[in-house]
């Protein structure tokens, strides 16, 4: 009984390995493709435009958060929770969030885009003399924007980022919402199955040892009998 315990957790052991070198392999192409897109994103952008650091906006705030959970044998499974899509009673549907994210990029753009021809309509309308009414109201709609929380990062490089930004967006946020959470809930999982695998060993030993030792008592007692 032993033996076919240890043989099960084996078993499970290595098919762990083959999911942790497959994880690994996943979270390498998806960083690669992010360095690679924000490269090419680099290369083909405006000129004196770099998209990096320089343009983080100072109200930064953590889109997504990290969730712990005991699972039986109080091993811990690691998931992403997204904070601007909370979905009642589950973690939500990852593709439904990020096509929910584009929509909301595109109204958004489509907004600013009718509110900035709105201005230019009432600049020409307006006469020359209502000049100071005109900064005046350009200055409370700067400050209603800069208190406005930035959700979306591709924002702070302006509101037309280049495609392959938004590719390396949708490749940072695939493995931060999946292959690295379940990468380290599987980490978690082999160290547990190791443990399990030495204590099973041990246990295996000290029935063998006691076996052992009630063969030579036997032994001893058939000798002494005769």
């Amino acid at each position: 009984m032993e033996q076919q315990h240890i043989d099960s957790l084996l078993e499970r052991y290595l098919s762990l390995i083959d999911e942790y070198s497959r994880l690994r392999e996943e979270l390498t192409k998806l960083q690669t493709g992010v360095y690679q897109n924000i490269a090419r994103a680099n290369f083909t952008g405006e000129r004196g435009m770099r998209y990096g650091q320089d343009h983080y906006d100072e109200r930064m705030r953590a889109l997504r958060v990290l969730d712990i959970e005991l699972a039986e044998d109080n091993v811990p499974n690691f998931t992403i929770k997204n904070l601007n899509h909370p979905v009642d009673g589950a973690t939500g549907d990852d593709k439904k969030q990020e096509e929910a994210e584009k929509r909301n990029d595109s109204l958004k753009e489509e907004e600013t885009e009718k509110e900035e021809t709105a201005d230019i309509t009432n600049a020409q309308e307006k006469p020359a003399d209502s000049a100071e009414e005109q900064q005046t109201d350009q200055e409370k709609k700067d400050e209603e924007k800069a208190k406005k929380p930035i959700h979306n990062p591709l924002h702070w490089f302006g509101l037309l980022a280049p495609q392959p930004l938004r590719t390396a967006q949708t490749l940072s946020i695939q493995a931060v919402q999946e292959a690295i959470p379940r990468l380290v809930s599987v980490n978690a999982e082999m160290e547990h199955v190791e443990i399990e695998i030495r204590r099973a060993k041990k246990k295996r030993a000290k029935a063998m040892a006691a076996m052992a030792a009630e063969r030579e008592v036997v032994r001893q007692g058939a000798v002494e009998a005769r």
